[in-house]
């Protein structure tokens, strides 16, 4: 069986040059303008949005900064705290002892006080003072701010029994005051069964 031949160019031709056909949207460029209108709003959000986070993303870095620096005070004083902490226990374990370093080196000479205290030691061994003398001591060859420590001597001549002087001695040498004995002699006393002892020392203070 023999199908009827159709022109089909003929067709196509009529297709293109019907008027209808030219109403209907071109659907090639319609497609483009949607790809490209997709395309700008992607490129129109993403050049908005740069603009947007920008001032957020400075934020947050000034944030972090502050923060970081923040730890390292933080660290810094925490670190200060226990060095204070420590610093206050060995305070409180050398408190009672400063009393008794300044009394044993003293900021002055205290004169009256170290003459004061041989006397009472005196009574209290049961000998007798006869003569008390301070020498003031001139310490040369050091500027004032380079010296250690500043001294005087003292001499003390006292009359007892031998028992006695050797007591006196020993308590004097012991007193919480800082002294030296730098040399002691002994001769026969006024008195019956007593000795005279002079006694000449270095006392020092810390200016």
């Amino acid at each position: 069986m023999a199908f009827p031949k159709y022109n089909l160019s003929g067709v196509f031709k009529n297709i293109k040059n019907n008027k209808y056909i030219a109403l209907l949207p071109d659907l090639k460029k319609e497609k483009t303008q949607k790809y490209s209108s997709i395309v700008f709003s992607l490129l129109a959000l993403s050049f908005f949005g740069l603009f947007a986070i920008n001032p957020t993303l400075s934020t947050i870095a000034k944030l972090n900064k502050e923060l970081s620096d923040n730890k390292f005070v933080d660290s810094q004083l925490q670190e200060k705290i226990a060095n204070l902490s420590t610093l206050q226990e060995k305070y409180n374990v050398v408190q009672k002892d400063i009393p008794i370093v300044l009394a044993a080196v003293p900021k002055n000479p205290q004169v009256p006080l170290l003459m004061a205290q041989a006397q009472a030691v005196a009574e209290k061994t049961g000998i007798e003072i006869t003569r008390l003398q301070i020498f003031e001591v001139e310490v040369t060859g050091l500027p004032q701010n380079q010296k250690k420590y500043s001294s005087f001597s003292f001499s003390v001549s006292a009359e007892g029994t031998y028992d006695n002087i050797n007591k006196f001695i020993g308590v004097l040498s012991d007193m919480e005051r800082v002294i030296s004995l730098d040399t002691i002699s002994l001769s026969k006393g006024a008195k019956l069964n007593t000795l005279q002892s002079d006694v000449k020392g270095t006392a020092y203070f810390k200016e």
